[in-house]
């Protein structure tokens, strides 16, 4: 049985509903245990029922994303379509996290900003193009993707899957400004090392959570001063944080080992073997001045480059044109978080980000979209695959 078609208004907030519902917490985050299983179910059955091609691509165990196709007869050009399914944790939430509730004109619930208020919008838009593609020039190709709130695996498997798409809109919450620029990421561990003892006569060990202390500091001196003298455009500086610490088993041992995970954001343009280069060389000039200290540096776990599409790319031009035609204005910006756009620009595609709502509200204990930014999200998408 198809999906009736609908006014756009009262399907896009009917399926953003739907899917707050649905847990689909990324198995990184406590609490993730399902993943995007579910969510993947429910956007496959419906693209199914539009009469698209679907498949699911598998990406990592029990996770998959899902990939519908719209073909247009004649059709030589394909736009992507894609946002993702995963969510952070429901701690800050509980089990309110799955409840959407309505009110004001807003929508809250876990993922209701961040990121399925565009994947309800792009959904949204595929009915109203599967139900009159009359003048649609170009297959239109929808990614739910999994994996986004951690390492981006999702797009990555996509984008090295060899399909051929000459233009991205990456749906993430941007207050429906267009996006053509922001920062990448690469992530890793750092350690201090030390010895343990008693802690009775901890003088016999050598605290690594006192050294990883005294190390901070110095790294800080070292780097921050350096980046803040570097800045883009349009995402700003470059910059560094130290997010995650762990160190020592017990109260009462001298702790022989600390370690921190780092998040050094990337602008368009830089590398992770620069950045991760330019940290060693602080290491290495802390190591000279301060023998004591015992640092290493892993690997990195995680990598994505930065983004910054020209303006002149059809793509860019589309969306353009659609938010001129739906809202009546258009503006061009960039942020500074990362999305899944790098994969797919890595691998060539041209890429905007777009989407409503504002991510100050994502990832917050009261997450919410503003109802009329999504109905216009999806009226935008429509016409952008219409102009592409």
């Amino acid at each position: 049985m198809e999906v009736a078609e609908r006014p756009i208004q009262s399907e896009a907030i009917r399926l953003l509903t739907d899917l707050v519902a649905i847990d689909s917490v990324n198995p990184y985050f406590p609490g993730g245990t399902r993943g995007e299983s579910d969510v993947a179910a429910y956007v496959a059955d419906y693209c199914s029922r539009l009469g698209l091609d679907v498949r699911q691509q598998p990406v990592l165990p029990g996770r998959s994303n899902v990939v519908a196709e719209l073909k247009v007869p004649g059709a030589s050009r394909a736009i992507l379509l894609d946002s993702h399914m995963d969510t952070v944790s429901l701690d800050q939430m509980g089990p309110d996290g799955l409840r959407p509730r309505s009110r004001n004109g807003t929508l809250t619930g876990r993922g209701s900003c961040d990121d399925k208020a565009s994947l309800a919008a792009m959904l949204t838009a595929l009915s109203a193009l599967a139900h009159d593609p009359a003048g649609l020039r170009c297959n239109v190709v929808f990614l739910a993707s999994v994996d986004e709130e951690y390492l981006m695996r999702g797009a990555e498997t996509f984008a090295r899957s060899g399909a051929t798409i000459d233009g991205a809109i990456v749906g993430e919450p941007t207050r429906l400004e267009v996006v053509v620029a922001h920062k990448g990421f690469v992530r890793w561990k750092m350690r201090t090392e030390g010895k343990s003892a008693h802690s009775s006569n901890p003088s016999l060990g050598d605290n690594a959570i006192y050294q990883m202390a005294e190390l901070i500091p110095l790294l800080r001196q070292a780097l921050e001063p350096r980046l803040a003298a570097r800045a883009h455009p349009l995402v700003g500086p470059a910059t560094w944080s130290i997010g995650k610490i762990t160190g020592g088993s017990s109260v009462n041992i001298v702790p022989e080992t600390c370690t921190v995970e780092i998040d050094r954001r990337l602008l368009p343009g830089e590398t992770a073997s620069a950045a991760l280069a330019e940290v060693d060389a602080a290491i290495e000039n802390v190591r000279r001045e301060r023998p004591h200290l015992n640092v290493r540096r892993d690997e990195p776990f995680g990598a994505v480059s930065g983004l910054d599409t020209p303006a002149d790319s059809a793509v860019v031009r589309a969306l353009e044109a659609a938010c001129r035609a739906i809202r009546g204005e258009s503006k061009r910006v960039g942020v500074p978080y990362g999305t899944n756009a790098s994969k797919f620009a890595d691998a060539g595609i041209r890429c905007v980000v777009f989407g409503p709502g504002d991510v100050s509200q994502a990832h917050t204990a009261d997450e919410f979209v503003a109802e009329d930014q999504v109905i216009a999200a999806a009226r935008i998408y429509e016409r952008a695959a219409r102009e592409f």
